[in-house]
């Protein structure tokens, strides 16, 4: 079975789109799998960035129950900060992610 020259197009903008091969578009087709688009460079960097405060957060809540020390709050109201600026940017960037 041969596609139209217009399901053709089809076929092959959604693999571009997707950034997969039509093979592989056609095998998650063909197995009703759901095809998901690759992260863009600036997704991946909000993550890492994500992930990097994330990872400051849990440091400062540790040391605040550990210490009840003030300073730490201030800390870790900085790590949110950072966390909310971050979605920020994805958010306005018409990101999939959100």
């Amino acid at each position: 079975m041969n596609f139209t020259d217009a399901e053709e197009r089809e076929v092959k903008a959604k693999a571009a789109a997707a950034g997969v091969s039509i093979a592989e578009l056609l095998r998650i087709a063909a197995f009703r799998l759901s095809v998901v688009g690759r992260l863009t460079d600036f997704e991946r960097e909000a993550i890492r960035e994500l992930m990097y405060q994330g990872k400051n957060l849990n440091a400062q809540v540790k040391a605040c129950q550990a210490n009840a020390w003030p300073s730490t709050k201030r800390k870790a109201e900085a790590c949110l900060d950072g966390i909310l600026a971050t979605l920020g940017k994805l958010k306005t960037s018409n990101s999939s992610l959100l």
